[in-house]
């Protein structure tokens, strides 16, 4: 019997090497940035405290998840989870992925 070759594989692998670039540029473009300090030396978790208070939520708790870029809003139990590379680091980098975080608890509200 003939190998039949099927199209869907093709979409696969091009969907999968997107998706691994994408991964790379933002692992990458993090990097670069978390060498930049901020100019009030605020850490990510006070920068997200911060718009959070700003923005009048107050249900929503800021807590240390384990990892790298693992950072993420979890709107069932309101909590915004800053991973270890982010959450005490003063780097523009890691304060913008706490915003970005803080925006899908602007959005829940």
């Amino acid at each position: 019997m003939p190998f039949m070759f099927d199209g869907t594989y093709f979409l696969i692998i091009i969907g999968l090497v997107i998706s691994l670039a994408a991964q790379a540029y933002v692992k990458s473009t993090f990097s670069k940035f978390s060498e930049v300090a901020s100019r009030k030396g605020y850490t990510a978790t006070q920068a997200a405290q911060y718009i959070l208070d700003q923005s009048g939520i107050r249900d929503v708790r800021v807590e240390r998840v384990r990892g790298d870029l693992t950072d993420h809003y979890d709107a069932r139990d309101k909590v915004l989870r800053l991973s270890d590379s982010t959450a005490n680091s003063t780097s523009v980098a890691a304060i913008g992925v706490a915003a970005h975080e803080v925006g899908h608890a602007i959005q829940d509200q």
